[in-house]
C-alpha cells in the first residue's frame, strides 16, 4: 500500500482529534504542514534522526578539536550519550478507539471497513523527534542529505528533493518547538 504522509504541527492531540471528528479536511490542510510521501513515521524519519545525531556528534568532536584550549594534564570531560530516540511515533491520535486486533478487542472477525482498516490515521512524534529536527541547521544540509540517502526506502529520490524535504521538516520542527506544540504525521491510503 502506497501511503501519503503529511508531517504538520499542532498545539496538542484534542486539536487534532477535532479537526479529524469535523471531516471536513485533512489534518494536513488545517494545520501548517510538509508533505513526505514515503516517508514514514516508524522507519524512514527515524533513520532521518539517527543521521541527524550521528552528523551532531560528528560536528561536536570537530568542535572540540578545533578548540584553542588544550589542557592535556587534565582528562578530557566525558560526553553524556544521547537520549534514546524511540523507534516511531509515541501513540495514535486518529482514529480513536480499541484497534481492532488488540488483545481487549471484540474478538470478532476484522471489518475491513473500520477506521482502524481504512484510515486516515494520526499518530503523534515524540518531542524528541520534534527537537532532533529543529536542530537541522542548512550548513549541514548536504552532508546530512547524502547521509540519509544511503538509506534503502529514500535512495531513488533525487538528492535536492530530499534536501529540500529536510529542510522543510526541519522549519516546521523548530517552529512547533518554538510554540509549544507537537508533531504529527496523518498518513493516508
Amino acid at each position: 500500500m502506497d501511503l501519503q504522509t503529511d508531517y504538520f504541527r499542532a498545539e496538542d492531540e484534542a486539536a487534532v482529534r477535532k479537526v479529524m471528528a469535523s471531516g471536513t479536511r485533512p489534518a494536513a490542510e488545517a494545520f501548517e504542514s510538509v508533505r513526505a510521501r514515503g516517508i514514514d513515521p516508524t522507519v524512514v524519519l527515524p533513520r532521518l534522526v539517527a543521521a541527524l545525531r550521528e552528523e551532531s556528534d560528528s560536528a561536536q568532536a570537530q568542535a572540540q578539536a578545533q578548540s584553542p584550549v588544550q589542557t592535556p594534564d587534565l582528562a578530557p570531560a566525558p560526553t553524556p550519550a544521547p537520549a534514546p530516540v524511540k523507534d516511531g511515533p509515541d501513540r495514535s491520535v486518529w482514529p480513536t478507539g480499541l484497534e481492532p486486533w488488540h488483545e481487549e478487542g471484540p474478538g470478532a472477525a476484522v471489518d475491513f471497513e473500520d477506521p482502524w482498516m481504512t484510515g486516515p490515521w494520526v499518530v503523534e512524534l515524540t518531542d524528541e523527534t520534534r527537537d532532533a529536527l529543529a536542530g537541522i541547521q542548512r550548513k549541514r544540509l548536504p552532508r546530512l542529505t547524502s547521509q540519509w540517502a544511503r538509506t534503502e526506502e529514500v535512495k531513488n529520490v533525487e538528492r535536492i528533493e530530499l534536501m529540500k524535504l529536510i529542510h522543510q521538516l526541519g522549519v516546521l520542527a523548530r517552529r512547533a518547538k518554538q510554540d509549544g506544540q507537537h508533531l504529527y504525521c496523518a498518513l493516508t491510503a
